[in-house]
């Protein structure tokens, strides 16, 4: 396994309503919340973001295997989501900061 697939293998599931980070974003400490609004079944290869581009061709240190999610730049005074522009990521780009739903362990609940 590669290291990309190590990191990628090693990442919390995220589910729409999360809240996430860009691992990019400028190292100033101050870096935007993302809202993930969807969770698209295309891999990041295969996900179209331009002419003839996909999120990989745009992402190339990481994955072009990896999940896509979908996410808004969350605003508080946003109320209309479906609206706003969204924009795709590869999801081993992104870092949950927090999850909207809490997921019990389902480990042992035999």
């Amino acid at each position: 396994m590669t290291d990309a697939q190590t990191q990628t293998a090693d990442l919390q599931d995220v589910f729409v309503a999360d809240h996430v980070e860009d691992r990019e974003a400028d190292d100033d400490g101050d870096a935007a919340t993302l809202l993930v609004v969807a969770t698209p079944p295309e891999d990041a290869d295969e996900y179209a973001v331009g002419d003839d581009a996909t999120v990989a061709d745009y992402n190339e240190d990481y994955p072009s295997d990896d999940a896509v999610l979908e996410v808004v730049y969350a605003q508080r005074t946003c109320v209309d989501i479906d609206n706003a522009r969204r924009y795709a990521f590869p999801r081993s780009r992104l870092q949950l900061t927090e999850p909207a739903h809490e997921l019990e362990d389902q480990e042992g609940d035999d």
